[in-house]
């Protein structure tokens, strides 16, 4: 999942410059994590492409329906003889003398004609089987749309996520500059009294410089991370949205470890059901193959009218003879050179190999579960222990800002401490990222939302 919020943020930093350039203002949404992430279900461009599969899939049903209706084609031809053909017969038909030959004409120089054909079929083995693999078609659809929004949900709640943090970051960062900043005044302060060394003061301007660029990086993401969320959930870029919730209840209500115990049914998992489908829909594939040797009837009527003259006077009083033929087709296959053997067994083969498939699709799934829950366990311990080293960190650092400002302490001790603080304020924030993520990864292994 993580790669794909990387290729997400690609193709943001292409969109970003244009919607700065020409977006309008639009409407405001508001958003809850759960809204959010239905909101996506219905507008993502992923979940409204599954969509649209799934209607097409419903189309290919209906067109393979049609193919066993009755088929009905018309045609019209009209043809001109600028010069008709000439026949040359022996002469002693009409009396002449044998041996030669009298050059004749026979029909009209022009002629019109119409035909009509329905055709019905009644017995064709593919066509029962293209029944039964056009529904397992649409099956595989509607798998995929499953899948899709399983894919959306999780990415929706990453996404959101990294906006909360990145607003959070923000807001930390800038506490952070703001009280480096007041006490960067105050050692100008002392160093203009000369109560403090150009070396401390230094040091503390030092730290608050680091501390602004900090801060300014930290807001520099949080549009980026709004963009990006409303790229997942497919709302426009002109729009603005407003999240509902917070960071640290959706963080601490992240299910704990008596949730990792739980037992999971792994054909329930919906990578599995389209494994099983499409094991299904190779079955169908050697019953297809299998119906070739089978004989096909169709029947047919044809109704015909032509009219001949050598003007062009069809339309007002020449005259038609009409035409009427109804029959029956029937096709046997016989011999086709083993070709149709071959081609069974080539299908039966193909069969095994997606059984093969799917049966490794299971032991993966099955490692997936276990890979996923050990990894979300570590990221919820982690989070913690370093939730407990940023909160640690801070206490020290007001600690020796207070000893530093009534000069028990000094610039070094200062300096040592803030770093300290900033380092475990990235390890907490990553230690949040992480856990998100590891909590999406537990629903893909999971099959949930």
């Amino acid at each position: 999942m993580h790669k794909r919020i990387n290729q997400y943020f690609f193709w943001l930093a292409l969109l970003m410059p244009w919607g700065s350039v020409s977006a309008q203002a639009g409407e405001e949404l508001t958003f809850s994590l759960k809204s959010a992430q239905e909101y996506a279900l219905a507008n993502s461009f992923q979940s409204r492409s599954a969509k649209l599969e799934v209607e097409k899939s419903e189309r290919k049903v209906k067109e393979t329906i049609g193919t066993g209706l009755p088929q009905v084609n018309a045609s019209a031809s009209y043809q001109n003889f600028l010069e008709l053909p000439v026949q040359v017969i022996p002469a002693e038909s009409f009396g002449g003398p044998p041996g030669e030959f009298v050059e004749v004409v026979f029909g009209v120089e022009q002629q019109m004609g119409f035909d009509a054909t329905a055709s019905q079929l009644i017995f064709d083995g593919s066509y029962f089987v293209g029944l039964q693999a056009a529904k397992v078609y649409k099956e595989l659809a509607e798998n995929d749309l499953s899948r899709s929004e399983l894919d959306v949900s999780n990415l929706v709640l990453q996404t959101y996520v990294s906006v909360l943090i990145a607003e959070s970051s923000a807001e930390v960062q800038k506490r952070i500059y703001k009280n480096l900043e007041t006490n960067f005044d105050e050692a100008v302060a002392r160093f203009d009294e000369g109560f403090l060394s150009q070396e401390d003061k230094d040091q503390v301007e030092l730290l608050f410089i680091n501390a602004r660029n900090a801060y300014q990086q930290a807001d520099r993401q949080v549009p980026i991370a709004r963009a990006q969320l409303k790229y997942v959930l497919g709302v426009p870029m002109q729009n603005t949205i407003q999240l509902t919730d917070s960071l640290f209840p959706i963080l601490e209500g992240l299910p704990g470890e008596e949730f990792l115990k739980s037992d999971y049914d792994i054909t329930n998992h919906i990578d599995y059901k389209i494994a099983s489908t499409q094991l299904e829909a190779s079955s169908l594939l050697m019953k297809q193959q299998k119906s070739n040797y089978l004989p096909k009837l169709n029947a047919f009527f044809t109704y015909q009218e032509n009219s001949f003259s050598n003007e062009f006077n069809f339309f007002s009083g020449a005259e038609w003879f009409p035409t009427q033929l109804l029959g029956l087709n029937l096709s046997l296959p016989i011999f086709s050179g083993f070709s149709r053997h071959n081609q069974v067994q080539q299908a039966k083969i193909e069969m095994e190999q997606v059984d093969l498939n799917r049966q490794a699709l299971e032991q993966q799934l099955k490692i997936n579960v276990d890979k996923a829950k050990s990894d979300y366990l570590f990221a919820l311990q982690q989070f913690e222990n370093r939730k407990e080293n940023w909160e640690l960190a801070q206490r020290i650092y007001r600690n020796t800002e207070i000893k530093y400002r009534e000069g028990l302490s000094g610039s070094t001790e200062l300096t040592q401490t803030n770093n300290q603080r900033d380092e475990s304020y990235a390890n907490y924030v990553q230690a949040a990222f992480q856990l998100i993520n590891a909590k999406a990864e537990l629903n893909q292994a999971l099959n949930i939302r």
